[in-house]
């Protein structure tokens, strides 16, 4: 029998210790026998038993545990499965800590509260335990203060809100502010901090589409800071020129009589002199048509992106195709297309088109949206029902349909903007350029990767699909940051022989690291 003797350290603060010995058992697996003893002679035998390999193994590493050096090695390589298991688009791993007992702790911050927490704490308790030795886990969730959209130039009110996102149409009566409304409520029931603003001075919706808790009215200003207290209700900051005209507290006001330039100015005091405080998003419920107020928010604050509502009726659609224009004049992408009212379905199940067939496929087409990014709105007698009533249909019992569709939106709101954050990011804070010598370089000048830099060599290149033939023509005419398929951003390849490829910077990260 071979016999290998493994040492022992002091694991507890008693006066036992335990000597541990591995012996290759006749089915040639590892088992170990423990004696106890104490520490000062004579030496008392107390107990004996035999030990699974995998526990041989744990107790190897605790053997070793006791030294800070060697938990400094291991908090360095269990960083990097981390960094695999949980991915940095969705939360940042910090405050690692190995114990001299095996025990791991650390902190989650979550850039989001849309994410799901609990499941990237179990991924990363998985990637803990993955390790031999490992005892347990004390995994922390702590929700990140967004940077805001605007960077450094964003005002004191808009300095926590990570995107501001439009919900558009050139054409009225679509529906935008019930869609805004039920959006938000669906991104709040994720967990996130969401605020909306209704920017139609001339026609305000939300005081028609919730009712606020008594006494939220008349919206207060605060002393020290100058900046409107916004309302509250269904888990979300409201603010509206409905709120704060006169006669609002005792529900008569009137007719917005202005000019374009002055709603302008009013939506833009709205947006800046609300006190919003920390939030993921600020959805903005625009007024129909391409004035003041869309130039004005866009040109001075930059909307993150924009989610469009259209309905079936060609008419609509005319409009609708203009107002896209406008935003990719405005260079705001759009992450959805929203077709309202398209259908209905009738007690047999038979669906009805009363306003003519399907306009998705074109508007969308039109956006450059992908089709998993489109949805189409059923005629729903519990959505007028809910907004005659002063409710999101969001929060009413019954709806199954509309939240799961509304869910739905919400989830794709929430990945594509990580997505064009991420990007944004990128391009602040690194370079990107093709060496002919050595390939696609990334450098970082900012951020958790300052200082890194990321090289996918030529002959990776040569592999991507799309790439052409002939290593002559493999050449980039470009490389620029891209939205990934799933999650993150990608880089984009445009070749000179024509035809583009992409990879994940996910990928390139694998690539590099090899």
């Amino acid at each position: 029998m071979n016999l290998q003797l493994y040492r022992a350290r002091r694991l507890a603060a008693s006066t036992a210790q335990v000597a541990f010995v591995a012996c290759r058992k006749p089915h040639r697996r590892f088992s170990a026998m423990i004696s106890t003893f104490r520490a000062s002679p004579p030496l008392v035998h107390a107990s004996c038993r035999l030990l699974p390999s995998n526990d041989v193994k744990r107790i190897t590493f605790l053997s070793t545990l006791s030294s800070p050096r060697a938990r400094a090695a291991l908090e360095g390589e269990l960083m990097e499965i981390m960094r695999r298991a949980v991915s940095e688009h969705e939360a940042i791993v910090r405050d690692l800590t190995v114990n001299a007992d095996g025990r791991v702790t650390c902190t989650l911050i979550l850039r989001s509260g849309a994410l799901n927490g609990e499941a990237l704490r179990s991924a990363a308790a998985d990637a803990i335990e993955s390790m031999p030795w490992a005892t347990g886990s004390e995994i922390r969730l702590k929700l990140a203060t967004p940077p805001s959209f605007m960077g450094r130039h964003a005002p004191a009110s808009l300095s926590k809100v990570g995107a501001l996102v439009a919900v558009s149409s050139c054409k009225g009566g679509v529906g935008k502010s019930t869609v805004a409304l039920n959006l938000a409520c669906a991104l709040a029931s994720k967990g996130a901090r969401v605020g909306l603003l209704d920017a139609d001075v001339h026609g305000p919706s939300l005081p028609s589409l919730v009712t606020l808790p008594a006494g939220a009215l008349p919206i207060v200003q605060q002393a020290a800071t100058k900046l409107l207290q916004p309302a509250e209700a269904h888990g979300l900051l409201l603010m509206s020129y409905g709120y704060i005209a006169k006669g609002a507290s005792i529900n008569a006001t009137s007719g917005a009589a202005m000019r374009g330039p002055m709603t302008g100015r009013v939506a833009q005091q709205m947006l800046s002199g609300t006190d919003w405080g920390a939030l993921d998003y600020l959805l903005v419920d625009m007024p129909p048509g391409t004035g003041d107020v869309q130039l004005t928010l866009a040109q001075t604050y930059g909307f993150t992106a924009a989610v469009v509502v259209s309905t079936p009726q060609r008419v609509v659609l005319a409009d609708v195709l203009k107002g896209i224009d406008v935003l990719k004049e405005l260079k705001v992408p759009i992450l959805a297309v929203i077709e309202n009212m398209a259908f209905f379905t009738d007690e047999s199940g038979k669906r009805h088109f009363p306003f003519g067939k399907s306009q998705l496929g074109a508007v969308c087409a039109h956006a450059g949206v992908d089709e998993t990014c489109a949805f189409r709105l059923p005629l729903d007698p519990q959505v007028s029902g809910a907004a005659d009533a002063g409710s999101p249909v969001v929060r009413s019992e019954g709806a199954a349909a509309a939240n799961e569709l509304f869910g739905a939106l919400a989830d794709t709101v929430v990945r594509r903007t990580h997505a064009l954050q991420d990007e944004l990011a990128l391009q602040r804070n690194a370079q990107l350029r093709f060496d002919p010598a050595r390939g696609v370089v990334l450098r970082f000048f900012a951020g958790p990767d300052e200082g890194r830099e990321l090289v996918l060599p030529r002959k990776e290149l040569q592999r991507l699909p799309g790439a052409p033939a002939g290593s002559a023509s493999q050449v980039p005419a470009s490389v620029e940051l891209c939205e990934g398929p799933e999650r993150g951003i990608a880089v984009r390849v445009r070749w000179e022989g024509g035809g583009e490829s992409s990879i994940s910077l996910d990928d390139i990260k694998r690539i590099a690291a090899q």
